[in-house]
């Protein structure tokens, strides 16, 4: 009998380790569909903004503090407000308040980034427009 005991707990230590892995193979499927349900929903939202004019989601103000942004996406937001300014441009000063956004941060992606956007007058007159 203890030979029969032995097979029986190994079995379930196999059976133990197979949930294991069909937990985490479930889990990791979970995490990629919300992360395609996110993508969607981003690409809705900057549909509708670009419909009404409005800011997405992800451009609203934080209450506190500067809206954390990765480099990637300060880009898309900066061409999308300076290309809503229209023909009459936006300086660095009035992006980074729309943007909830350090001046300095913004100043730094536009002297870095010179080619994304055509610059009209020196100084604090400084006005941007889209390309």
């Amino acid at each position: 009998m203890p030979i029969k005991a032995t097979s029986t707990a190994q079995e379930i230590q196999q059976l133990q380790k197979r949930l294991a892995q069909l937990q985490e193979q479930a889990e990791d499927e979970l995490r990629q569909k919300l992360k395609e349900a996110r993508a969607v929903v981003t690409d809705l939202e900057m549909q509708l903004s670009e419909v009404t004019g409005r800011p997405t989601a992800t451009q609203i103000k934080v209450v506190k503090g500067f809206a954390p942004l990765t480099d990637e996406d300060l880009e898309v937001q900066i061409l999308f407000v300076v290309q809503k300014a229209g023909a009459d441009g936006i300086n660095g000063a009035e992006i980074a308040r729309q943007l909830n956004q350090d001046p300095q941060r913004i100043r730094r992606w536009i002297r870095n980034n010179p080619g994304k956007l055509r610059r009209e007058g020196k100084g604090p007159g400084t006005r941007f427009l889209h390309i």
